[in-house]
């Protein structure tokens, strides 16, 4: 007859499991260990957690560099010589490596909250170095070959500022009680101040940052000044294939100030639209002069230009991600547009009653009109459109044109500018200073910014009192009736005092909890009345009773050890048990010779807390989880 003895019943915590196999593929409880982390695991972690406070950074300045993604597909363009939504895939590897490590970030973070090694697996380790890498290459490239967009980022920190601080507290306070959970695990005093004054640093700036934060947002609603006017840069280029006809009515219909044009001229001398400096991009010139692919655009006859297709790039590539919003009428209307001549655009801005501005690109030395400005004089002349209406794009030292608007490209002190008799500025956003547009709008001068294609961007700039900017999407931002968002001072200052208040408090009642439940009170008034002599006597009884106690733990756990370490050799070997599983889970039971030995010896051992067995041997392997 055979006897059935339990030896250990197991409560099982699934999510633990998953968490651990998840993080370090540990996914058997006795590899769920206690043991304390080693300074490999804290060197992991360390770079863990920098790879991903880069790896958000990154994500945000690709979130913030798409007022110009357009500009990064043009650079891809130029040079692998193929078209493609190059700006979506980067940010979609960004997004995939920034989840990935998020994720580990979070499964770290429960070990720590639960006490666990933090043991993370070779492979993860492996792919965290992969992730640092590839942020630092990404940083060093974007600051090589797009560095004009940190200015970008540092305006953006400006408008999300306020945001951005109350947020980072939030978060702080959050993972107080980790944090400070773990530095009361410290042994070292040196070391807990050391951690300690780290911390109350962050927080304490994180508490007065908001002294230093200059957001142009935090205005009165009586001091905001108007909507800066919109200027279509090269028409709807944002829904309509750029330097078109049909892209200046589209723009139109938003009710623009102006249109921005890109000028060449032609072989035979005639002004036509074009930005770039071959066809290949924006017409099917593969199609009509496959062998003149590469050609500069300044060598072709007016003939010749007129030949190509140059809308139905825009329906085929998509390259703004807008052609959904685009009907079924316009994209037969696009696929229809040829190059306009200069005299045509002139025609028809004189008709619209729009400004137009000009960004004359000459050709090479060896044409024959090269740094002749005739022809486009006449073709200004011819169109009988106000003189005063064309923007003349120059530099402070150039000649000024006679009739024209003259318009500088850079940033020159008023006085100077006022000397010279010029009061109108068209100045890349990275070129000019906050200060810098305050003080051209306290001289009457106006400003106008390129180029600017996102709501936040154009909040920053309508409540610094820019005059106006130049924008591919005119079709959303001429309907925004206010800036994203404004805050009177008032208001931020309670928000701001109120937010770091309840933050304080709470760190406050986190560190009690935490000194409460981990060393709770060292003395009692019970213990302290006591006489010497009673209190010797419970000291020696209860050391007593804490070695046998220690001795039946020490038992119990050999024979832990003894059952669990068959399994042990079993996975590692890949074979099965000679025998059946001794009481590993809950509903085995004992079922051979040995294991009724092992049984009865183990009950004895509990009853009277005595054992024959030593191990001198034996080194102390990790506790199980959950017992």
């Amino acid at each position: 007859m055979v006897t059935h003895a339990k030896l250990q019943y197991y409560r099982h915590n699934y999510g633990l499991v998953c968490i651990t196999g998840s993080l370090g593929c540990r996914w058997h409880r006795y590899k769920q260990s206690l043991r304390d982390n080693r300074k490999m695991d804290f060197c992991v972690f360390g770079i863990m957690s920098l790879t991903f406070l880069f790896l958000t950074f990154l994500l945000y300045v690709i979130l913030i560099s798409r007022n110009n993604f357009d500009d990064f597909n043009w650079f891809m363009y130029k040079n692998l010589n193929n078209w493609a939504p190059y700006f979506i895939v980067l940010l979609s590897v960004i997004c995939i490596l920034f989840t990935y490590i998020t994720i580990l970030m979070l499964l770290s973070l429960c070990h720590i909250i639960h006490g666990h090694q933090l043991y993370v697996h070779p492979v993860h380790v492996i792919f965290i170095f992969f992730c640092l890498a590839c942020c630092i290459a990404g940083a060093v490239s974007y600051s090589e070959l797009w560095a004009t967009e940190w200015f970008a980022i540092w305006l953006s920190l400006k408008v999300i500022g306020p945001f951005l601080q109350i947020g980072s507290v939030i978060l702080m306070t959050s993972i107080s009680y980790v944090i400070i959970g773990q530095w009361f695990t410290l042994t070292k005093w040196y070391l807990q101040m050391f951690w300690l004054c780290v911390y109350l640093a962050v927080m304490v700036g994180l508490y007065i940052s908001p002294v230093f934060i200059d957001s142009p947002c935090v205005v009165a609603t009586t001091k905001l000044p108007p909507k800066p006017f919109i200027i279509g840069h090269r028409g709807a280029s944002g829904i309509a294939p750029e330097n078109t006809m049909i892209s200046f009515e589209i723009a139109d219909q938003y009710g623009v100030l102006g249109y921005e044009a890109d000028v060449r001229i032609s072989f035979d001398g005639v002004p036509f639209l074009l930005h770039d400096s071959t066809f290949a991009r924006t017409t099917n010139i593969a199609n009509v002069f496959p062998d003149l692919i590469k050609t500069d655009c300044s060598m072709f006859n007016i003939s010749q230009i007129q030949q190509l297709d140059a809308g139905s790039w825009f329906v085929e590539t998509d390259p703004m991600v807008t052609m959904s919003s685009v009907s079924s009428k316009n994209k037969v209307l696009y696929k229809q547009q040829k190059i306009p001549t200069l005299l045509e655009f002139l025609k028809f801005a004189n008709k619209t009653g729009k400004v137009v501005v000009f960004d004359f690109l000459l050709p090479s030395k060896s044409h024959p009109f090269y740094s002749d400005m005739g022809p486009f004089h006449n073709a200004i002349h011819e169109s009988g459109i106000d003189p005063k209406t064309v923007w003349w794009l120059m530099s402070v030292e150039d000649k000024l044109s006679e009739g024209y608007t003259p318009v500088v490209r850079e940033y020159s002190p008023p006085d100077v500018l006022r000397q010279k008799h010029i009061y109108n500025t068209n100045i890349e956003f990275s070129s000019i200073s906050i200060d810098q547009i305050r003080e051209y709008r306290a001289n009457n001068i106006t400003t106008n910014i390129h180029t600017v294609n996102k709501g936040w961007f154009l909040s920053l700039f309508w409540c610094v009192g820019t005059t106006s900017i130049s924008t591919n999407n005119c079709h959303t931002l001429s309907q925004m009736e206010r800036p994203v968002w404004t805050l009177l001072p008032r208001n931020y200052l309670i928000l701001w005092v109120t937010v770091d208040v309840l933050s304080a408090i709470l760190v406050i009642v986190i560190f009690i909890v935490q000194r409460i439940q981990r060393q709770g009170t060292k003395y009692s008034p019970e213990s302290q009345s006591l006489n010497w002599e009673a209190q010797s006597q419970q000291v020696q009884q209860n050391a007593r009773s804490h070695q046998r106690a220690d001795s039946y733990r020490r038992n119990r756990r050999a024979m832990k050890e003894k059952l669990l370490m068959r399994d042990v050799a079993s996975e590692l070997f890949d074979v099965e048990p000679e025998v059946d599983d001794l009481g590993i889970e809950s509903n085995y039971t004992v079922q051979s010779a040995d294991g009724r030995v092992m049984a009865a010896t183990f009950h004895q051992e509990r009853n009277g807390y005595q054992t024959s067995y030593q191990d001198p041997s034996r080194v102390q392997s990790d506790s199980i989880v959950n017992l």
